[in-house]
């Protein structure tokens, strides 16, 4: 059931002093918001640790193995290494605070709240970050003498990513985050219920 018509139904029941609103299923709604914000989390994580590491391993690999002495392409790969390995350590952060956390509703609430805030910094910050990996890759395909056709379509691969991950940082993370706030701001704001209650 839906906060809304949980909602509704605590208004239109308000008027008969004998019923009120079904705490279970509220806690079983923000439980689902919670773990669905955990595990949309984790899966980013991996995923932006997991590209970090190998590309950051292919960059240092291919270019020891050629021999090259491209400071800017080695640059680059080591600073994937320890983006993802940073990366790691953030997670690792984020998964000890998720342990710590108050199972009550307004605690579950919190706690999805935290891993969406997450989310939005980590997603800021990687738009910023592929912005930096960017110029790199380009002043290195440059440095390459490769074609011009090669260039732009290198180019137009990272505006059209940097494009995509803006729209995903409004679109999926921002409006998730209001979702949760104004869930949070009903249930301190509208209902009068023990919130410690698991």
């Amino acid at each position: 059931m839906e906060f809304e018509e949980m909602k509704k139904i605590w208004d239109t029941q308000n008027n008969q002093p004998l019923y009120a609103i079904d705490e279970d299923a509220l806690h079983k709604r923000v439980k689902a918001k919670k773990n669905s914000t955990k595990r949309v989390t984790s899966k980013t994580e991996i995923a932006l640790i997991a590209a970090n590491l190998l590309a950051g391993s292919l960059i240092g690999v291919s270019h020891y193995m050629k021999g090259s002495t491209n400071l800017v392409a080695i640059a680059m790969g080591l600073m994937m290494l320890i983006t993802g390995v940073y990366l790691m350590f953030l997670r690792y952060r984020r998964i000890q605070r998720d342990q710590q956390v108050d199972t009550s509703v307004l605690g579950d609430l919190d706690n999805a709240l935290e891993n969406i805030n997450y989310r939005v910094n980590l997603s800021r910050s990687m738009i910023w970050y592929a912005l930096l990996v960017a110029c790199f890759t380009i002043y290195s395909v440059i440095d390459s003498e490769k074609s011009i056709v090669f260039i732009l379509l290198v180019s137009v691969f990272f505006v059209i990513g940097i494009f995509m991950s803006r729209w995903e940082y409004k679109h999926c993370h921002l409006s998730k985050r209001e979702q949760l706030l104004a869930l949070k701001q009903k249930l301190i704001n509208d209902l009068d219920f023990d919130y410690s209650k698991d």
